[in-house]
């Protein structure tokens, strides 16, 4: 069973319970101020006529000297009973066990007794209500007392209508109850299923995003519980999706990565098998077997160099960064006596810029970081070309590096960074690189909380920047320029 199912009958059952408890009190109140009422009615005309026959019945005897005679007697009920027929009142007189008159019908011939009688102010009688043949009557007896203590009037009312006016209160209250009832049980269903209805639109989007649906989104109006566990749970998808995302990419990420490998591990060990078997199989003279060496060991380098910059890899991710205030001149000219010796192969010229005054981070990554920027720029200029290497404050401390070779295109520039990929895979392949170096120096610029910015034109050259955008670097910082 649902919720809102639970909810419906539990509620329901609760009002109706209390409805017909409230109307039932109400009807039984109302029967018994009915009663009472009725009761106290009958208890006055009862004192009336006691003290009427009382009197008339010591006249009588005063007058005659003698106890009234059964004819007299009779003839004075009479009376009574005839002025109070049409009000469904009966009497009867008795003497001892004698009946000296009596007009109450047979069916409401009740034997009355004197327990639980109630005291008056000047006898004792009883006071019963009693059914009889389905017609319920109030019975009131008692003695007459004084010279008549022996004589009992009973006095007999018909509640007839009484009750049947409790009837039709009740069979009234029965069916307002039931239309009330059966109207709250509408109202109450619209209600809950209006209610629950946010209940059911979260439902419905958890099941999407089970099945893999991540970019289901709800709205729900108002200001309420509901509308407050609907953003919480926009934002939940939200990151939901962010991570699924983000573990999609990693995925593609590490694929990618194991398919380049495979790739690059296949070139040199096909070249390595083919030159080792040359050697031991071909009878050919000693230059081209040295020839053949120099190609195992190149293709041997090769594979070092990918194993070591994958090792880099991992050590940087696995590593934690210990900043420390560094000069960035002296860091520029670091990374020019480093590349001093590739720079000169082609005879290449490194100019330093530099108007920081000083920058936090590890000098050892930073340095790393450079110099594999500064080798990427030499291979890809010219000979006798100059490449800028920069420091300085736009906003963010910046490294620059740039070069006036080839350059790329849009779709190079956003594939760049990845592991083994390579923008000139043969002029890469006869220089020894594996395609790695741009992977890590992103690693390193993200190590330090910066952006690794690669603007560039094909024929127009590429500038490549680290924006040190973390709150960790000083707000201003700028010299006067230097150029080395």
């Amino acid at each position: 069973m649902k919720f809102w199912q639970k909810a419906f009958l539990g509620i329901l059952i609760v009002f109706i319970f209390s409805i017909n408890v409230c109307l039932y009190l109400t009807s039984s109140y109302s029967f018994s101020l009915n009663m009472k009422r009725d009761t106290d009615r009958a208890l006055g005309e009862y004192q009336l006529i006691l003290n009427g026959v009382s009197e008339t019945m010591d006249s009588l005897y005063y007058r005659d000297q003698a106890l009234p005679t059964p004819s007299s007697t009779e003839s004075l009920m009479r009376s009574y009973a005839d002025y109070y027929k049409l009000q469904n009142v009966y009497f009867e007189l008795k003497k001892s066990k004698q009946i000296l008159f009596t007009n109450i019908p047979s069916q409401a011939k009740s034997d009355i007794n004197t327990e639980g009688q109630t005291q008056s102010s000047n006898n004792t009688y009883t006071v019963k209500v009693l059914p009889s043949n389905g017609i319920h009557y109030l019975y009131i007896t008692g003695n007459i007392g004084g010279l008549y203590s022996d004589y009992t009037l009973t006095y007999v009312r018909d509640l007839s209508e009484l009750y049947n006016a409790h009837s039709q209160l009740t069979r009234y209250l029965i069916t307002i109850s039931t239309l009330v009832e059966i109207i709250l049980t509408l109202v109450l269903l619209l209600i809950l299923r209006k209610l629950t209805h946010p209940i059911r639109t979260m439902q419905k989007a958890t099941k999407k995003i089970a099945g893999g649906v991540y970019d289901e989104r709800i709205w729900i109006p108002g200001k309420d519980e509901f509308h407050d566990l609907a953003v919480n749970f926009n934002l939940m998808a939200s990151s939901i999706q962010e991570k699924i995302n983000e573990l999609d990419k990693n995925a593609q990420d590490k694929q990618r990565l194991i398919d380049n490998l495979a790739h690059e591990l296949r070139t040199p060990l096909t070249a390595i098998r083919g030159y080792a078997e040359y050697l031991q199989n071909a009878h050919t003279n000693e230059a081209k077997r040295l020839k053949a060496a120099d190609y195992i060991i190149s293709e041997i380098d090769r594979l070092k160099n990918l194993a070591f910059k994958l090792l880099d890899l991992a050590l940087i991710r696995n590593s934690k960064l210990e900043l420390q205030e560094i000069v960035p001149l002296e860091l520029l000219k670091q990374v020019k006596l480093a590349s001093e010796l590739t720079l000169k192969e082609k005879g290449q010229k490194l100019v330093l810029y530099s108007t920081l005054d000083k920058l936090k981070g590890d000098s050892v990554l930073l340095q790393s970081l450079l110099i594999n920027l500064v080798n990427n720029a030499a291979k890809a200029s010219a000979d006798h070309s100059t490449i800028e290497l920069s420091a300085y404050f736009d906003s963010f401390p910046i490294l620059e590096v740039k070069d006036s070779g080839c350059g790329m295109n849009e779709e190079q520039t956003a594939l760049v960074c990845e592991p083994f990929y390579r923008v000139d895979k043969a002029r890469s392949r006869s220089s020894g690189g594996v395609g790695l170096g741009l992977a890590l120096c992103r690693e390193i610029t993200q190590m330090h909380g910066g952006e690794l910015r690669i603007i560039s034109s094909p024929g127009k050259g590429t500038k490549v920047q680290i924006v040190f955008t973390t709150s960790l670097q000083p707000s201003e910082n700028s010299l006067i320029l230097t150029e080395i």
